[in-house]
């Protein structure tokens, strides 16, 4: 690693943060998915069914969760080593911090949603 540039080393977190919001939009997309699923088989889902959609969905967030730790702990060497060069990166604590609180409500929020019990409609 110390043969890279400090250029280089900027470049890779930049790919890195990225590649952290595509896992961001990746676990969107399955939020929005399971959500759209169970509201559209709502009525032929069984309570087996719903847990082994919220296990789906909860695996499918961790996985998301994973690969975005790794990615982070990458970024997180990265400017080690830049700062062992003098060259000073800011971290984006506070959209770090967003981005998890937008996650774990999102999580909690299609796990009620998946074990909600649908309203009756008396017509």
């Amino acid at each position: 690693m110390d043969a890279l540039t400090i250029a280089e080393i900027l470049e890779l977190i930049r790919v890195n943060e990225e590649a952290m919001v595509t896992q961001f939009e990746t676990w969107l997309t399955i939020t929005f998915a399971t959500i759209v699923a169970v509201f559209a088989g709502r009525n032929l889902l069984t309570r087996l069914m719903r847990w082994l959609v919220t296990l789906l969905y909860l695996l499918a967030s961790l996985s998301v969760t994973a690969m975005s730790i790794y990615f982070a702990e990458s970024n997180a060497l990265l400017t080690l080593l830049l700062e062992s060069r003098g060259v000073t990166v800011v971290a984006p604590v506070f959209a770090a911090l967003v981005f998890f609180v937008l996650f774990l409500a999102g999580v909690l929020t299609t796990v009620y949603f998946i074990h909600m019990k649908p309203d009756r409609e008396s017509t």
